[in-house]
């Protein structure tokens, strides 16, 4: 080995621990923000006492039951971002007396970071179990797979401007399996899991500074997958009008890697990164459905609470502590200690309900429209302190349209008349969906309460865009 791979080895230990420290906060996956599927799109994610098929898997369980037939979706979804953010100040990332130059009336460290566009796929399927469960038991899944990462954790530290809803939301993978059982004719419950992966991982390197080696190298990294529950009930008192009532547990990403480096007996660093974030609240949402005798039309009401109160700090922890004797022996102990003490941030943010309204109307044989309007208020306060996780209240619009073809097959047809159900409680024998949503922020002024805050006062607002496109069809 060369003379200087030992420092090298030290130095791509230090950059992992520098890269590490730049990430920040990234929630929820696509399913949480626009809703699952394109239908979900257009309706706002309004479904809670109206899911049907795959989409139930994410919205409420027990609406697994209300589909008939089998079917399964599979589509793209696309993601654009418009945010801006607007600074007093102008940036400058050069060295302290360059800006002061530059800019003496002040200027800004941080440059604002803005989320990119994604894509995904998506998938939905549902199975309504036969036999001697039939009508009883149905099952169903539900898939977000981004095109570019399966789970990406990307973003700036916490007093750079960023928008902490969206920022490497496209990136993390969705999963979710559910299963629902019918208790009465007219009470069904249906309960399922969503997963996620915690990463954790060790670095023990053991350095030979006297001949430029390794005594010891170890890296162990392991993967492992969480489950956080989903549940709902349903209930129709009447065939035309629906009740739901659905819950999504709390879920986050955890890693956490410490490194040990041994320079021989002169000294010892450990490096300890960890990191909680890609984190979605407690969710419960409560929702009421109904349908014409016709079946043309379909109204929804909803109403969602999330727990953000519950959110951790969603800043890296990056901690350096330096011993040994040639430490202590020139008094660095203390110099080199860089992140031990550092506290957990308080984020501040509140809890939030959030309303919504959608439709559905059949305008032709082959053809549904549907619209929605949901009102998303902040969980984030003002940032008017140090840290700039931006956010503000949103409306949020949804448009969609929904093409059937094709003829269902004489043992589909069957399977309907056995249940004493039509070809409108279907989707379709083949279907083409199109859902597209836009989230419109509102503008909102930050006035910091330290004048030497190393961004200043700012102002943020926008909009982001998404469309999803599904094929589909019944089995």
């Amino acid at each position: 080995m060369s003379a200087g791979a030992v420092p090298r080895a030290l130095a791509a230990v230090v950059s992992l621990a520098l890269t590490a420290a730049s990430v920040s906060a990234a929630h929820a996956s696509v399913f949480e923000l626009f809703g699952g599927g394109p239908r979900a799109n257009g309706l706002v994610g309004a479904l809670t006492a109206s899911a049907r098929g795959g989409e139930a898997s994410f919205h409420n369980p027990a609406m697994l039951l209300a589909s008939p037939l089998g079917g399964a979706w599979f589509g793209l979804s696309m993601t654009r971002v418009a945010l801006q953010v607007g600074m007093t100040r102008p940036y400058c990332g050069g060295s302290p007396v360059t800006c002061a130059g530059k800019q003496p009336g002040g200027y800004a460290t941080r440059q604002p970071v803005t989320p990119a566009n994604s894509s995904a796929f998506e998938l939905g399927w549902h199975y309504p179990v036969g036999g001697i469960l039939r009508q009883r038991l149905a099952l169903g899944a539900g898939l977000a797979l981004p095109t570019g990462h399966l789970i990406r954790i990307s973003g700036p530290d916490p007093q750079t401007p960023n928008f902490f809803q969206y920022e490497g939301m496209p990136d993390r993978l969705a999963f979710l399996f559910a299963a629902a059982v019918r208790l009465t004719d007219r009470w069904w419950f249906g309960a399922g899991t969503q997963v996620l992966a915690v990463l954790n991982a060790n670095i023990d390197l053991r350095l030979n500074p006297t001949n430029h080696d390794y005594d010891r190298a170890t890296i162990g990294i392991g993967l492992q997958p969480r489950a956080r529950l989903t549940a709902g009930t349903a209930w129709h008192p009447k065939d035309n009008l629906w009740f739901g009532l659905s819950y999504r547990q709390q879920l986050s990403l955890e890693y956490r890697i410490p490194t040990d480096v041994q320079i021989g007996d002169p000294a010892q660093l450990f490096i300890n990164l960890g990191h909680n974030t890609l984190f979605s609240p407690d969710t419960v949402q409560a929702g009421a459905s109904w349908r014409s005798d016709s079946g043309q039309l379909q109204l929804m009401a909803d109403l969602a609470w999330a727990r953000w109160s519950a959110a951790p700090d969603p800043s890296p922890y990056v901690s350096l502590d330096a011993s040994g004797p040639a430490v202590d022996g020139f008094g660095l102990q203390d110099v080199l200690d860089i992140g031990t003490d550092s506290p957990q941030i308080q984020l501040g943010l509140r809890n939030t309900w959030s309303p919504g309204l959608a439709m559905e109307a059949r305008v032709a044989a082959q053809w549904l429209l549907r619209a929605g309007y949901r009102y998303r208020p902040t969980p984030a306060p003002r940032a008017t302190g140090a840290f700039n996780y931006l956010d503000s209240d949103t409306h949020v619009l949804g448009a969609g349209v929904s093409w059937r073809f094709g003829t269902l097959a004489d043992r589909l047809q069957q399977q309907l008349a056995r249940v004493n159900a039509s070809e409108v409680d279907t989707p379709g024998p083949l279907h083409i969906d199109l859902g597209l949503q836009c989230h419109l922020q509102n503008h909102r002024v930050a006035l910091k309460t330290d004048r030497h805050d190393p961004v200043g006062d700012l102002e943020h607002g926008g909009q982001v865009w998404h469309a999803g496109l599904a094929f589909g069809g019944s089995f």
